[in-house]
């Protein structure tokens, strides 16, 4: 007999009296899922013969019309997959089921994990099962944490349910145990992946061993990733593990500098100790580090997110809060410090002293004797009204011996050096903070029409970092026959190979300052309107390229993307980017058309795959009047709906695909008496890494799109004649 009951956001159906102490705690955390029931057979090792037709009769009696989620508690890992193909044939509704383990994590996370990638997998009546996440709740990261790695002869690579640890693997014993506090304590941040590196008590990782985990790293999996030292790490004398990865790796990367607990909407953060445990809650929480340039100091690191508890006082500048009438306090990646109105001359060296695991410092400003009293009076108020566990690990240290002064030489030394003696280059000040106040609305935006400046691929470097203002490209007819695409160099791509678009940012404030004045009020309007989107400044200014773009003004920016040229069009489409990431995805189908000789339709069905490196886009439902003799029809895994930012006059079904990305060809008929030719193509992910797993993927999005033509289209969605042109091609080609 099966018994059922509702608890939390989960139907729990139990053969037994009492419902098992697994069931009840997964009920109870799992959030719930906007698509799906969330089904829990608490079986618990009971099989009777006849358990699944009685399953099967209970779902029927609640009448429920939506997909289903099924966890199984109490029964070998198999079982979920078994129960989700039968359950869905007999039901006729689709069912979500764990292939492999399930493993819950912090906060309600279930996680799957299995030697043969593991995932939840979804079934349905007469189709093959559909892999669709390693998590549930899935984060944008993903796909790029899925699979247990060798990295080298003494690394490995282990997915984790909140993200993804880079250990050594030879103590079995050591990893053991802080694996599990990682897989229990661990937040899954929806849009951070932490990476963390080393395990404590044995031997140190290598950054050549961390390297070669980056460059087989998908796009989405580094956008995502935060590091964390979470033990030891073999790195050059007296250097942050921070800067040493940025040095290694070459470009920009974001630290985390503590392991993130408890719910992933609101994070505690705590450093990690010698031992593995947790140290004290950290105010700077996450960090940017930068290649240094040859032969060049290391550049502070810039702090990118923080925590102020209300103690501090009212913020009066980024990371800085009003705690007396004479005083501030400033958030620093060691701790806090407390200081006069105005940063001493020594501000570049005490907001570079590096992170203790052990203990937070509330450093004290002390200039002369009168202020340096009044300081540490303040100093041990502040630290008297901490929370008692970050009071317990704070150390109150006066500036003077955090960052002792450098002696000063002689004016004759400043001038010349003996031979062997070279100068010590001054610490570099930290790039300023812009507190921009998008202003009102105002007139409606005319779209730019002329060309950028464009710098030479071989020569030194692009011309749009220094330029006052610029305009976006304009569409250009041509009439040139069919080309693939070429790889373009890093500086001509429009999404930057590392996290840090600052450099991209500052332009897009500079050069667009009157758009972003007439638009910013309204984007934020909406912004706020969508809690699931970010908010902040930089959200804003993103969303407000993204806006750009869709309108008329960034009609030639993707043949510009396309033509592999630098450019002033690259810093605005990797703004763009970073605003479209934030924004649904799309998975299924999209539809666009184009006009394509046959001779290039087999060209293009030789070609196998197809990379465009412009913004690919299409639409979620099938176009009603588009021109063209072909149909193209594109699996969707991680393209995003603009719907949120599109103008009156846009298009809500938009999808939109980051330039960089891979379609698979699955298949090509061309045009044939009267009827249009189709070109069936399939978006490629990170779960992609091997043949079998290829093969796999093309052949179910392949059932999929046949069974959508199969279908019939319908009477179609008409879309502006003025953005037609945006859905008439064939991604690749330019």
């Amino acid at each position: 007999m099966i018994t059922r009951h509702t608890v939390g956001n989960a139907l729990v159906l139990h053969p037994r009296e009492r419902i098992s102490p697994e069931a009840r705690t997964v009920a109870l955390s799992v959030d719930p899922d906007p698509d799906n029931d969330i089904v829990i057979l608490d079986l618990q090792h009971e099989l009777p013969f006849d358990v699944w037709d009685t399953v099967a009769t209970e779902l029927r009696r609640q009448r429920l019309r939506r997909g289903i989620r099924l966890v199984v508690c109490g029964a070998r890992p198999e079982t979920g997959a078994l129960a989700g193909q039968w359950l869905s044939d007999r039901l006729g509704r689709p069912v979500i089921a764990p292939f492999g383990r399930m493993i819950p994590g912090a906060a309600g996370l279930l996680f799957v994990h299995g030697t043969d990638l593991g995932g939840w997998v979804c079934y349905r009546r007469g189709r093959a099962p559909a892999w669709q996440s390693k998590r549930y709740p899935a984060p944008a990261w993903d796909g790029a944490a899925t699979d247990h790695l060798t990295i080298s002869s003494t690394c490995a690579v282990e997915p984790l349910p909140g993200g993804v640890w880079l250990r050594e693997s030879r103590d079995d014993a050591a990893i053991a145990g802080h694996g599990s506090r990682l897989t229990s304590a661990m937040a899954c941040l929806p849009h951070a992946m932490p990476v963390l590196v080393g395990c404590p008590g044995t031997a140190p990782l290598r950054l050549d061993d961390v390297a070669r985990f980056w460059r087989g790293l998908a796009p989405e999996g580094r956008e995502h990733a935060r590091f964390i030292q979470y033990g030891p790490v073999a790195l050059p004398d007296g250097e942050q593990f921070g800067q040493a990865l940025a040095d290694v790796l070459g470009c920009s990367v974001r630290v985390f500098t503590g392991v993130p607990t408890g719910r992933p909407d609101d994070p505690a953060m705590f450093t990690v100790t010698a031992d593995g445990g947790p140290g004290w809650q950290v105010f700077a929480q996450e960090l940017a580090y930068g290649p240094r340039a040859a032969l060049g100091a290391a550049v502070t690191p810039r702090i990118l997110s923080h925590r102020a508890p209300p103690e501090l006082g009212e913020p009066v500048g980024p990371g800085v809060y009003q705690y007396a009438h004479d005083a501030v306090v400033e958030v620093i990646p060691s701790g806090l410090w407390l200081r006069g109105p105005q940063p001493s001359r020594d501000a570049d060296r005490i907001r570079a002293v590096p992170l203790d695991p052990a203990q937070a410092r509330l450093v004290v400003d002390d200039p002369a004797p009168a202020v340096a009293d009044r300081h540490r009076e303040l100093a041990g108020d502040l630290a008297a009204r901490l929370d008692p566990a970050t009071r317990g690990r704070t150390a109150v240290r006066p500036s003077s011996l955090v960052a002792p002064a450098r002696p000063l030489a002689p004016a004759s030394a400043t001038r010349r050096h003996a031979p062997d003696q070279v100068p010590v280059p001054p610490v570099p000040a930290p790039p300023p903070v812009d507190l921009t106040v998008p202003g009102p609305v105002a007139a409606p935006v005319a779209a730019e029409v002329a060309l950028p400046a464009v710098a030479g691929a071989g020569g030194g470097g692009v011309t749009w970092a220094s330029a006052p203002t610029m305009a976006l490209p304009v569409h250009r007819a041509t009439a040139a026959p069919a080309r693939f695409q070429r790889t373009p160099v890093d500086e001509a791509r429009g999404v930057r190979p590392g996290p840090d678009l600052d450099e991209e940012r500052a332009w897009f404030r500079r050069a667009f300052r009157r758009q972003i004045a007439a638009l910013a009020a309204d984007v934020a309007r909406v912004l706020a309107a969508n809690p699931a989107l970010p908010d902040g400044a930089d959200a804003v200014e993103y969303a407000t390229a993204v806006r750009l773009y869709l309108t008329a003004a960034g009609d030639g920016v993707d043949q510009a993307l396309r033509s592999a040229e630098p450019g002033g069009h690259v810093p605005f489409a990797r703004c763009v980017a970073a605003g479209t990431r934030p924004l649904p995805v799309h998975t299924g189908v999209t539809y666009a058309t184009a006009a394509v000789a046959t001779a290039d339709l087999r060209r293009i069905a030789q070609r196998r795959v197809l990379t465009d490196w412009g913004f690919t886009n299409a639409l979620a439902e099938p176009p009603a009047d588009l021109p063209g003799d072909v149909e193209v029809l594109i699996w969707s895994a991680t393209g995003r709906r603009t719907g949120a930012l599109e103008t009156g006059d846009g298009v809500p079904g938009r999808v939109l695909f980051l330039p960089g990305t891979a379609f698979a060809v699955l298949h090509v008929r061309e045009p044939a008496a009267g009827a249009r030719g189709r070109l069936l193509l399939r978006e490629l992910a990170a779960g992609d890494a091997t043949a079998d797993e290829r093969a796999r993927h093309d052949a179910l999005a392949l059932a999929a799109l046949d069974r959508h033509v199969a279908g019939g289209a319908g009477p179609g969605t008409p879309v502006p004649p003025a953005a037609a042109r945006r859905f008439v091609g064939v991604p690749g080609l330019r």
